[in-house]
């Protein structure tokens, strides 16, 4: 006898070309988690490697393998979420140090220009003004020395270094 359940049920199949994997699919589709955000925070504010930044991060067991820890941290460095907060955090470190060169750079222009105007003694504010005209490469020493290349032969080079020799001794050899 056939069961009437089964014949209510519709069979279905699956059609496409490629299956996904699902796994991946829900990853991309989760937010970065605070721990991982914790581990590319160490890993570019604090200069750690990927396994000391995830035994730092993660409950670790002193037992564990060197190599699992690796391991884990590997797969933590290739998760693109991981790694593209990891250059944002960097990124931003870098324009923080380049807004601060450029703020102490604005002080110090200004503090040399109010010494070159302001200074009690003309020293003070001769100093003052070099530095600034230093920083526009006012005073700077410029050599330029010239090579001529050619193509001696030794007995060239030794006749013509016997001549400045005798030039320099004063014509004694």
């Amino acid at each position: 006898m056939t069961n009437k359940k089964d014949d209510k049920k519709p069979k279905l199949k699956l059609v496409g070309g490629s299956q996904k994997n699902f796994k991946e699919v829900r990853q991309k589709e989760q937010p970065i988690t605070a721990k991982q955000a914790e581990f590319a925070r160490l890993i570019a504010e604090e200069g750690l490697n990927s396994s000391d930044a995830y035994r730092r991060v993660y409950d670790v067991s002193p037992s564990t393998k060197d190599n699992t820890i690796w391991n884990m941290a590997s797969e933590l460095m290739a998760n693109p979420k991981v790694t593209n907060r990891i250059k944002a955090i960097q990124r931003r470190m870098d324009e923080d140090r380049s807004t601060r060169a450029v703020r102490r750079e604005e002080y110090v222009l200004k503090r040399l220009t109010e010494e070159a105007d302001n200074a009690d003694n003309a020293s003070s504010r001769i100093r003052a003004l070099e530095l600034l005209g230093k920083t526009v490469s006012m005073f700077s020493d410029k050599v330029e020395m010239e090579t001529k290349q050619t193509d001696k032969t030794s007995e060239e080079i030794t006749e013509e270094l016997k001549d400045k020799l005798s030039k320099l001794l004063g014509g004694k050899s």
